[in-house]
């Protein structure tokens, strides 16, 4: 993940390590911290992932690819110590983390690589990819990127991967992906577009982007805070907001084409460091559904129908 360059008089805050006296300030300024954006103990995420078992949960998914630091080994060793069900991603995400070679390499040999990961194995390993993402695209978006996402759509095609893709923060990115997606001849109702809830939530926008068929996910529950440092023109909504935009999907019989997911990327959001960690949807939104009108039979709609049906290869053709 990006840092970025904190305010002159917080210049010192960028390399503290998180404690109680600057929580607050690493809380609000996540990606200001190099501390906060490295997920990188083992110790840290067992001790993490065991709560979310404890809360009923077991499965993660994790779409760290290229360029972010994707580690197959110690995948297995967290998985096999919570015993969790770990989907780990492939292809590449936003154009600062791409390779030097990246302009010069064809969308052939993009989409080859990441057949490969998901039917052979990870940087020599036999540990198999099971999710085509998170590929990343900025808006305007480059070249590169577009190029990364055709070269998914192929791999998607060829193995039956779902596929997920990180828009730009712009409503129109979603829009271009979707047709880039068509054009391609993918498959909009396997893709997902991550992170609508800081991308748009106008719902004559939102039954348009349903309308293409594909997965939206509201995946930064949990991120309270309405100031969003990646990029301040857009105000972040809350949970409870969240959660109006949730039910409006059941209103609109669209609740079979939304997830929901925290995006935790960050210690920050970890329970470690005064976070609500990987359990939250569990242990304090979906009570809050229940709450507000929803049914178990349509919770579990949300938290395990919806998943397995993206999730799982579609081996028709």
């Amino acid at each position: 993940m990006y840092v970025d360059p904190p305010e002159a008089g917080d210049r010192g805050l960028a390399d503290a390590e998180i404690s109680l006296e600057n929580r607050g300030w690493v809380a609000y300024h996540w990606t200001s911290n190099h501390h906060n954006v490295h997920l990188d103990s083992e110790e840290l995420a067992i001790a993490e992932l065991k709560r979310f078992v404890e809360a009923g949960g077991r499965t993660i998914v994790d779409p760290t690819n290229n360029g972010l630091g994707r580690d197959p080994g110690p995948l297995v060793r967290i998985a096999e110590a919570t015993g969790t069900h770990i989907i780990m991603g492939a292809g590449y995400y936003l154009g600062g983390t791409h390779p030097e070679d990246m302009a010069d390499r064809s969308i052939d040999d993009l989409a080859a690589e990441i057949i490969r990961d998901i039917e052979v194995g990870v940087d020599g390993t036999n540990v198999r990819a099971g999710l085509i993402g998170e590929i990343g695209c900025t808006y305007p978006w480059l070249p590169n990127e577009q190029k990364s996402l055709r070269a998914a759509v192929v791999a998607q095609k060829e193995t039956g991967a779902p596929l997920m893709v990180h828009p730009g923060r712009d409503p129109k990115s979603p829009e271009e992906i979707a047709e880039i997606v068509a054009e391609e001849g993918g498959d909009l109702t396997r893709t997902t577009i991550c992170h609508i809830d800081r991308t748009c939530t106008d719902r004559a926008w939102l039954s348009d982007m349903a309308d293409t068929g594909c997965y939206l996910e509201y995946d930064l529950f949990g991120n309270e805070s309405s100031w969003y440092p990646p990029n301040p023109s857009v105000d972040m909504p809350s949970d409870a907001e969240r959660m109006d935009v949730v039910l409006w999907h059941f209103e609109q019989g669209l609740e079979r084409q939304i997830l929901l997911s925290h995006d935790i990327a960050t210690k920050h959001r970890l329970h470690a460091y005064g976070g609500l960690g990987y359990d939250h949807l569990i242990t304090n939104v979906m009570p809050r559904l229940l709450q507000r009108g929803l049914r178990a039979a349509e919770i579990e709609l949300l938290v395990i129908e919806n998943p397995a049906r993206i999730f799982a290869f579609d081996t028709s053709g």
